[in-house]
């Protein structure tokens, strides 16, 4: 009897120490105070400071143990654009994305219960750590037009329209995380309806994400244009028979 409380009392210990490394602003309720910061600066303190650290250098107390290390907002490198944005910076849209579904294989959780005001806040406020200021990304499509996306086989095709980035599919090693996995895909949609989603994707958005409800305007818009119609087929059918 006596051994099970020690250990419930370690265990409670172990977790408040989490707490006030990791998220103090969780333990110290300085959610509910009424301090003046910016709703932003309020999640990022809340959320983020653990592991980002507070000037956003990626250095934060819980940094040490993870692996992939955080993202350095001051002057690193940014990794995921999910809407196949030019660089170096991603757009508003993808930042957003990256902080309400997290990354999958990396320490970087999801935080589907947060308001979209606070994911725009807390995006705003990371904005604001970058040295230097934060240059605006160039769009997708740039003055000297279209960037076809090369590649004939529908590995390739897979590759470089950087569908693995969104997409989890075994059959390619593909971890995806942030749109619908597509080992099953055959078995869901038919042929045509698989060639309508890749040119025309906000036609039918699905209803269920890994991190909870699909965003809108995920997934690239252009891809018709950037895409023949060869490679379209290509890319339809052995989607189609993943099933």
């Amino acid at each position: 009897m006596l051994r099970t409380i020690f250990s419930w009392i370690a265990g409670l210990a172990l977790v408040l120490l989490f707490l006030v490394i990791v998220s103090p602003d969780v333990f110290r309720g300085y959610v509910y105070s009424t301090e003046q910061r910016s709703s932003g600066e309020r999640v990022y303190q809340t959320y983020c400071i653990g592991c980002h650290g507070a000037d956003g250098a990626g250095n934060g107390a819980a940094a040490d143990m993870l692996n992939p290390k955080p993202r350095n907002f001051v002057d690193g490198e940014y990794k995921y654009f999910h809407f196949g944005e030019a660089g170096p910076l991603p757009s508003d849209e993808s930042m957003q994305i990256t902080v309400r579904n997290g990354l999958p294989g990396s320490s970087m959780p999801a935080f589907p219960l947060l308001t979209e005001q606070e994911i725009r806040d807390v995006t705003n406020y990371v904005k604001s750590l970058r040295e230097g200021g934060w240059g605006e990304s160039q769009p997708i499509q740039a003055a000297s037009g279209v960037v076809p996306i090369e590649g004939e086989t529908a590995e390739e095709l897979f590759k470089n329209a950087a569908c693995y980035a969104c997409h989890a599919l075994e059959a390619l090693d593909a971890a995806g995380g942030v749109g619908p996995a597509l080992d099953d895909i055959g078995a869901r949609l038919s042929y045509d309806e698989i060639v309508e989603s890749i040119v025309e994707p906000t036609a039918v958005i699905a209803s269920v994400c890994p991190a909870g409800p699909c965003p809108e305007a995920a997934m690239p818009q252009n891809f018709g244009e950037r895409l023949s119609e060869e490679q379209v087929d290509t890319l339809a059918s052995f989607l189609s028979e993943q099933q």
